[in-house]
């Protein structure tokens, strides 16, 4: 990026994500961002998206990194706007989502003075400290001349190794300050490919030769990395097949779905009868493992991360490799691309056999809407490159159970963060990412409340998505635990405490489409929905207590499909 002429520090930020190829910034406008927003929108090469709630910002701004794999960007001002932020910056760190946040901060004069004064100006809240757990690196610039230093420190570490968020805090004043960027101190980063480590891909290379039944473990890495293709060409030159973890249940084609708390049970089988794990881009989290190890797998663990607190931090590894996916699988593939690998016919086969017999093992409702059922259903009409963005709860597991990927495909899930209100500006973040994409919020009628705002832009700006409420009346996950373990106290989940809005009445105030969904024999009425451009929002009325499928609940046919051969 060239600049000769002097630029305001809020000119420079804007020339700065265009040279980065942003063309879209999620925001609420504010008085300490005006001027950012200003000068972004005169470049006529990024467009601001306005939301109605800065979270909603902050959650669209990670969608959008996830479906482009570009860095997502929000904009907030001071004080309440920066907090609101604070939600989905937490949730792209703990996914490992590349996102820039921007805050506009009071004029420094008031933030810099050291009289122990709880405010000295207008909304001049320290939001560097509040975040600086939840980011990679945050930083309010105190000098006009650190701005290019400050940028290009952000992007780094954003983007580089694993990536996650990061924040620049601009006061007001400095951000009319002139500089010429081309006499500014650039950022130098380190080369962190001394670190990375592909010499142990020979003993991997034995370790599948000597394994009888081996699993790829496919994690939400695998499409950080850009990778889908390259994971298949690897499982089809190693012949071993792919389980994925919840976040990356649409890390390839033809893969077993995931495993996990919630997975699906022949995932959880394979996992549990096979010998050797190669694990892509996952961090083996509680709700994949469980509480007990021992009862996961007994399978050598092959590790292959970019982050190296990851090793061995839940399971022992037999072999950790540090590499990024992309790089780790170019050298594999090349390496040994003529090497003869074992077919492992016989494990493939009986992974298959697994897969007929327990098919529809997850489906536990016997009243009313058959929510897994329907979810195949929805996810058949799709096209390819289709987006899903699911919310987080029931809905969330009933659709990554029924979750096959189509080319392209994408199951967008607030997995680390569990973020109830992730799906709606998920879905906003996904249709400007990819803006022929067909994209469907599923969401839980909890969820949708948390971020119901959001339907105003969906419907102001008539966006290609459809929002399917799978409405129970209650928070159906929380209601499900306290029927397990609290006596059935359903403080919070229940009619005196929780009530679904009018739907109906929601979708006719937004001017969006409805069509409501009772029974099982009325899955094809959302049809001319689904093949529409218009938004709309489908509800799917289940049971109060309709269920999910749990692992604990099935490890006894687990157990009994334990191979001895």
């Amino acid at each position: 990026m060239v600049m000769s002429d002097k630029k305001t520090v809020a000119e420079c930020v804007a020339d700065f994500l265009i040279a980065k190829e942003i063309e879209h910034v999620f925001g609420y406008l504010g008085g300490a961002v005006a001027k950012l927003i200003d000068e972004m929108v005169g470049t006529k090469k990024i467009q601001f998206i306005q939301n109605y709630h800065e979270q909603a910002s902050a959650l669209a701004a990670d969608a959008y990194a996830r479906v482009n794999h570009k860095i997502g960007v929000a904009i907030a001002t001071s004080g309440p706007g920066a907090t609101n932020l604070v939600t989905g910056i937490a949730n792209a760190q703990l996914d490992s989502i590349p996102t820039l946040f921007i805050t506009g901060q009071d004029y420094y004069a008031n933030v810099s003075r050291d009289n122990k004064a709880r405010l000295n100006g207008f909304q001049d809240l320290d939001i560097v400290k509040v975040v600086e757990p939840i980011t990679k690196y945050a930083v309010m610039l105190e000098r006009a001349e650190d701005i290019r230093y400050e940028l290009e420190k952000c992007y780094a570490n954003a983007t580089s190794g694993r990536p996650g968020a990061v924040l620049i805090d601009i006061p007001l004043d400095i951000q009319f300050t002139q500089v010429l960027w081309d006499d500014l101190s650039p950022y130098q980063g380190e080369d962190d490919t001394n670190f990375y480590d592909l010499s142990k891909c020979g003993q991997l290379l034995e370790l599948i030769q000597s394994s009888k039944r081996p699993v790829i473990l496919a994690g939400g890495g695998i499409q950080l990395a850009n990778s889908s293709e390259y994971l298949k060409d690897f499982s089809q030159l190693t012949n071993i097949p792919v389980v994925t973890t919840l976040n990356g249940v649409d890390a390839m084609e033809g893969a077993y779905s995931f495993a996990g708390l919630h997975g699906n049970l022949v995932s959880n089988i394979m996992v549990r009868n096979a010998d050797l794990i190669i694990a892509l881009g996952t961090r083996f989290g509680q709700r994949q493992v469980g509480k007990d190890t021992s009862k996961y797998s007994n399978a050598r663990v092959v590790h292959v991360d970019i982050d190296i607190p990851e090793f061995n931090r839940v399971l022992q590894s037999s072999l950790n490799i540090l590499s990024p996916l992309d790089v780790f699988f170019e050298f594999f593939l090349k390496e040994y691309s003529d090497t003869k690998f074992p077919q492992f016919l016989k494990w493939n086969k009986t992974a298959e056999s697994w897969k007929d017999k327990f098919n529809n093992a997850s489906e536990l409702n016997n009243k009313g809407v058959k929510p897994v059922i329907f979810s195949k259903f929805l996810i058949d009409q799709l096209p390819e490159n289709s987006i899903v963005c699911a919310d987080v709860g029931q809905n969330q597991m009933w659709v990554a159970q029924a979750f096959s990927k189509k080319r392209g495909m994408r199951l967008l899930n607030s997995s680390g963060l569990g973020a109830m209100g992730y799906s709606l500006p998920a879905a906003i973040g996904s249709c400007y990412a990819r803006p022929t994409a067909n994209v469907v919020c599923t969401t839980g009628d909890g969820g949708l409340q948390m971020n119901i705002q959001e339907l105003m832009l969906i419907s102001h700006k008539n966006l290609n998505v459809k929002i399917v409420v799978y409405n129970n009346n209650t928070l159906g996950m929380m209601r499900e635990a306290q029927e397990r373990y609290y006596g059935s106290r359903f403080y919070g989940a229940n009619e005196d405490y929780f009530r679904c809005v009018d739907i109906k009445g929601l979708a006719a105030a937004y001017g969006l489409d409805y069509i409501q969904i009772t029974r099982n024999d009325e899955f094809d009425r959302i049809k001319p929905y689904i093949e529409s451009s218009s938004p709309c929002i489908i509800e799917l009325v289940i049971d109060i207590d309709s269920k999910l499928s749990n692992r604990y609940d099935e490890s006894l046919i687990i157990e009994k499909n334990i191979l001895n051969d």
